[in-house]
């Protein structure tokens, strides 16, 4: 009751707090799983005194996936527990082999369940509704190997998942180069420009699929730049997870980049490029491309434009 009948807790999970004959069926629920499949919400205690800090751990969830989810008493939020357990849950659930992926979401509100799931490794999926709630949960995925990745379209249910692979791609490849760059794509700035662009269909995107992860993405657009206008396409975006760097997805995207600017009619693809990323610069270089003399300056950086004929 402590726990679960603390409504700034239940909140998070339920529209409406729960009574004690509530809270016995949730415990009789953990306690049944345990007997069943051998994994629950298990209880938290503190080393230091003993005293009871919340539950996590795992249920069932789809074949060779399970569920994972961490509840605290609110006087030990933001304290690291919640970091701290799940990572031992993760560790528990690969190193028994009871799943090849764990599955996680949160209420949408709840900003530090977000980043303790984004730090210990999970990616985003798409933003589902919640029954319990009303309201859309983002959801996340974790696997204990990575899976392959498919091509996809973009979906406006994708925004979140692009925003995470955005932000941390921009985030890995420019903090100590471009810093104004990171500041201003917060995963927050990323979520809204991609609601933004999918609901306006601003830009043609595909999404690299692993098995339920958005990964990676790329996006096609119309050149801005007058002299383009009649001979060329813009690769608008092309970004990895960095946690798949380096598996050759990035080949994959912009082969799908030239077809699409082929289909439109154009043999020309054109793209901006940071003159400080130099591992994008070699990337784009190795397959074609190179600056065509056109440059111009963003957060006080140059950037390069690069175009190859296709």
């Amino acid at each position: 009751m402590t726990l679960w009948g603390d409504p700034r807790v239940t909140k998070l999970f339920h529209k409406y707090p729960l009574d004690r004959d509530q809270v016995a069926a949730r415990l009789a629920q953990e306690i049944a799983n345990r007997e069943m499949h051998h994994i629950q919400y298990w209880p938290i205690y503190s080393l230091a005194d003993d005293a009871f800090i919340g539950c996590a751990g795992l249920r069932p969830h789809s074949t060779n996936v399970l569920e994972l989810g961490v509840h605290l008493k609110p006087e030990y939020w933001g304290c690291g527990y919640a970091t701290e357990v799940v990572q031992r849950v993760i560790d528990y659930a690969f190193e028994q082999n009871l799943a090849q992926g764990l599955i996680a979401a949160h209420h949408p509100q709840n900003i530090g369940s977000r980043q303790t799931l984004l730090k210990l490794g999970f990616i985003g999926t798409e933003k589902k509704l919640y029954e319990p709630t009303g309201l859309l949960h983002p959801y996340y995925l974790l696997f204990k190997q990575a899976p392959d990745a498919t091509m996809r379209p973009a979906t406006e249910n994708d925004s979140m998942s692009l925003a995470i692979v955005h932000h941390f791609a921009i985030k890995e490849t420019f903090s100590g180069l471009v810093d104004q760059y990171v500041t201003e794509r917060s995963l927050e700035y990323c979520e809204k420009a991609w609601e933004k662009r999918l609901a306006s269909n601003e830009c043609t995107t595909r999404v690299l699929d692993a098995a339920g992860q958005v990964v990676g993405f790329a996006a096609v657009t119309e050149s801005p730049d007058e002299e383009l206008k009649d001979i060329a396409s813009e690769v608008d975006r092309i970004y990895l997870h960095p946690s798949v760097w380096g598996k050759g997805y990035g080949k994959d995207l912009m082969r799908w980049c030239e077809e699409e600017i082929k289909s439109r009619g154009y043999n020309i693809a054109a793209l901006w490029v940071f003159a400080v990323n130099a591992r994008a610069r070699a990337f784009y270089e190795k397959l074609g491309y190179g600056p065509d003399g056109c440059k111009k300056t963003v957060f006080e950086t140059e950037i390069l434009r690069y175009r190859k004929e296709i």
